[in-house]
């Protein structure tokens, strides 16, 4: 009797889920202030916030919305509408495998729309900014923006200027 033997490869399937948290507030309200504290309350490492990818306090990958010269060309950084710069953003996600994201910006439909250009699952949880600041924290970091200028990214000035 003459008996075949097949081995047969198996291969593990690697399996990764990845929970998206938005993070929505107008504009110059305190949410990139508030930033770090909001992912460190969920257990969420890494934030996406004006078109960077954050961990801790480095950027990761991707380019500061910052850098635009027009208000148009800032929003369409921020939401990843250009395909480069939503790939290396995937590409450092996919080399990272967070087990968390949190997303950054002024509306349910931003956080959902950087969500889908990134290929990243569905926003599971929203948290507003008047859940994590009271009324008078909200006019004076609107107030700053108005009057200074001023905008905060969860990550130390050095990480940015060192982009330009």
């Amino acid at each position: 009797m003459i008996f075949d033997f097949y081995i047969c490869c198996a291969r593990i399937l690697e399996v990764w889920v990845l929970r998206v948290v938005g993070f929505v507030g107008p504009s110059g309200t305190g949410k990139s202030h508030r930033a770090t504290w909001v992912a460190r309350e969920r257990g969420i490492e890494f934030i996406i916030d004006d078109g960077l990818l954050i961990r801790g306090n480095r950027v990761l990958a991707g380019v500061s919305a910052k850098k635009e010269r027009t208000k148009v060309g800032s929003i369409k950084r921020a939401l990843f509408v250009d395909s480069g710069h939503a790939e290396e953003v995937k590409k450092a996600i996919d080399t990272y495998k967070p087990e968390a994201i949190l997303i950054l910006g002024t509306s349910d439909g931003m956080v959902e729309t950087i969500a889908k250009r990134l290929g990243l699952p569905e926003v599971s949880e929203k948290v507003y900014i008047h859940e994590v600041a009271d009324e008078f924290e909200i006019k004076q970091a609107l107030a700053t923006r108005r009057e200074q200028g001023k905008h905060v990214i969860p990550v130390p000035t050095f990480e940015i200027k060192k982009d330009f």
